[in-house]
């Protein structure tokens, strides 16, 4: 679900911000701050993971007069605070104070710096989040208090705007935060985070399988600013060889173990050995940490209830591996289970040591959950007919039933795993949308429909469940329509499909196109779903070149291998748009292919959020060269899809997808009788 949910009825809204752990990396935020002064220090990176425990507010506005200026808070301990938002002075003194409510004091004054907004309630009414235990409860706080505001007057603020104002916010009291923390923003999920100077990117890495932790609360002391007082002597500049050990270890070993972190996550799918390499990994970078850090603050890091912890005999036979959380020291630690039977046992275990244990699972998600639908465009190709109706919404047979085509799209897109449809529409065309997928026919409609087809009435409103409608005012490109959708997106991986195009699958186990796409992505890199097309047609398409395809060639171009498996992907080395039949033979031929084909674009993508920092430096660009950028960036792989596709904005290829529909249904009924009910 959304971290934010509107209340259709009160206009309140409800949030849930976790707070976090820092499986990998910790130190490494402030550490990649310094190449402001350094160059030649690494950047920082860090895997974190939202926890299963966080703080539940609802929010509304408050809207009376003398309201209009205030936000109250109420926190689930019974305590309150009321703030004038107009006196800064007043504001200033509470988030220097110690008072529990300086947080909310700092963030409003940040907030203040860039809007204007309304009085405000937030009742914190559930806390299930250890306060002051290393799991950044005071950045989930300010997180909580800039979305609510953010939802409640649609500020626009991205994920990250409401990073950047909550750390800033932070920063406004006496508190040292630092901008890891801020990751609680980003939910219940693994996301990777990179550091370079003021410059923060961030990554999701979507778990393949369970993982089963346990987050402990040693129950002992330790001093955090110390801890960054010793460890920040070393920088800017090492002064020795110890310094020097410190910035290898937040940087290029960090670097490598981030990696190699993400990679077991993303790609193992057994549980069992998922969790065996990483802990195993945390084991390890645990004994690098105490091998060259702790001998810089050996007072604070030498930390005997941690290593008490991490040696204990009786957890053994129940972990993997484990490490120390946030700066070290004696604060908290995570381990990770073999199983959940075996968190079970080791939270008794942890319990019987005297100190306070916390279940996490890092739940396997979906590789794709989300995608980008276009359907705001003006189609001049077939135009004046798009002057009333877009072809997204040209009928299309699909067995007993005529349906409009973007329903054949969003139905494929469900098959696919996709949670959540951000359809870029016009005005004309949300009014349609709305109409299509989420307002019940009308009685007397219905009464006439056939009974075989009546009940897609309520598929079409399961289906509207997870549209989110996005305005487009003026169709400019592809490139503004994505850019649209970057907020929603939240850093995730992403279908790009346009709602104009039709695709039917040949493949034998009727596997639908969007799912064979799906099912290729390995998540590092971006997939373009490919087919293969005739010399003749290469001035229509945009054209993949591929120096090396798989050996032996998949299906459909190759035979079908009697073990099967899953497809397989074609790393790019070229792609144009459109190019003349001369240039493609020069410069896009793929050994292998069958005489005269060349490889297409099949109008499906799976894009990681890559794309936007590519998007925004392209502007005036063709998206295949934006693609192409991203290849030479990051790399770009490409899958045959075995399907057909036909797109609706051209005339010809729309006649060609009725006549396959209507050859399919001859097929299907028999050619005799088909003839006879012609006639």
């Amino acid at each position: 679900l959304p971290s934010a949910v509107m209340g259709e009825e009160t206009g309140s809204v409800e949030i849930f911000v976790p707070g976090r752990i820092c499986l990998f990396g910790e130190h490494s935020d402030w550490s990649g701050g310094y190449r402001r002064f350094n160059s030649e220090i690494v950047e920082g990176c860090a895997l974190v993971c939202g926890t299963d425990q966080g703080l539940h507010a609802r929010a509304r506005k408050l809207t009376a007069e003398s309201e209009s200026h205030t936000l109250v808070y109420k926190a689930s301990d019974g305590t309150s605070c009321k703030l004038d938002l107009d006196d800064i002075g007043e504001l200033r003194a509470i988030a220097r104070s110690p008072s529990p409510f300086a947080y909310i004091a700092g963030c409003m004054i940040e907030l203040g710096k860039h809007f204007r907004v309304g009085g405000a309630e937030i009742d914190n009414y559930k806390t299930t989040l250890p306060i002051k235990k290393g799991l950044s409860s005071s950045a989930a706080i300010c997180v909580l208090i800039v979305r609510a505001l953010n939802q409640l007057y649609d500020l626009k603020l991205t994920v990250h705007g409401e990073m950047d104002i909550a750390y800033r916010g932070e920063i406004n009291t006496p508190s040292r935060c630092g901008r890891l923390d801020q990751c609680v923003a980003f939910g219940r999920t693994v996301t990777k985070m990179i550091f370079d100077a003021d410059l923060l990117s961030t990554e999701s890495v979507r778990a393949a399988a369970d993982i089963h932790m346990v987050i402990v609360d040693l129950c002992s002391k330790k001093d955090t600013k110390e801890i960054l007082k010793c460890l920040n002597e070393a920088y800017p500049f090492p002064r020795n060889d110890a310094d020097k050990k410190l910035h290898s270890l937040l940087g290029e070993i960090n670097q490598t173990v981030c990696a190699e972190a993400a990679q077991i996550l993303s790609k193992e799918k057994d549980s069992a050995k998922a969790a065996a390499t990483l802990g195993a990994l945390m084991s390890k970078a645990q004994a690098r940490w105490d091998e060259i850090a702790v001998p810089l603050c050996p007072h604070e890091l030498t930390a005997p209830s941690l290593h008490k912890l991490l040696s204990c005999q009786e957890l053994v036979p129940h972990i993997t591996g484990g490490k120390g959380i946030g700066s070290q020291g004696d604060g908290s630690a995570q381990l990770v289970c073999n199983s959940a039977a075996d968190q079970e046992a080791a939270m008794k275990i942890v319990k019987s040591l005297g100190m306070d244990p916390l279940k996490l699972t890092i739940p396997a998600q979906k590789p794709v959950r989300m995608a980008v639908v276009p359907v705001a465009g003006a189609c001049t190709g077939i135009w004046p007919a798009t002057k009333c109706v877009g072809p997204w919404l040209f009928p299309v047979a699909v067995d007993d039933a005529v349906k409009p085509a973007i329903c054949c799209l969003c139905e494929e897109l469900v098959a696919a795993g996709v949670e959540r449809i951000l359809m870029v529409v016009g005005e004309t065309t949300e009014l349609q949308m709305k109409k299509l997928f989420q307002q019940r026919e009308e009685v007397d409609v219905m009464d006439k429909v056939a009974s075989r087809v009546a009940s897609y009435d309520d598929e079409l409103l399961e289906i509207g469940k997870r549209l989110l409608f996005i305005r487009q005012e003026k169709p400019t490109s592809i490139r503004d329509a994505l850019l649209l959708c970057e907020r929603e997106l939240e850093g995730e991986p992403f279908i790009l499909a346009f709602g104009d195009h039709v695709c039917h699958s040949t493949a034998p186990d009727r596997q639908g196109c969007l799912l064979q796409l799906v099912g290729a992505f390995e998540g590092s890199r971006s997939l373009a779903a490919m087919h293969c097309i005739d010399k003749e047609l290469v001035h229509t398409a945009g054209i993949f070149g591929c120096k090396e395809p798989p050996v032996p060639l998949p299906p459909p171009i190759g035979a079908r291998q009697p073990n099967g498996g899953k497809a397989h992907t074609w790393s790019l080395s070229r792609l144009a748009e459109k190019p003349t039949r001369e240039y493609a033979e020069e410069h896009l031929r793929t050994p292998n292919l069958p005489a005269g084909q060349f490889l297409a674009s099949f109008g499906q993508y799976v894009l990681t959020p890559s794309l936007w920092k590519v998007l925004r430096s392209s502007k005036g660009r063709h998206f295949t060269e934006v693609l192409d950028v991203m290849r030479q960036q990051e790399g770009l792989d490409g899958v045959v899809i075995e399907g057909s596709r036909w797109d609706l904005g051209n005339i010809e290829t729309y006649v060609q997808c009725l006549q396959a529909q209507a050859k399919a249904a001859e097929s299907s009924s028999g050619a005799p009788d088909a003839k006879r009910r012609r006639a």
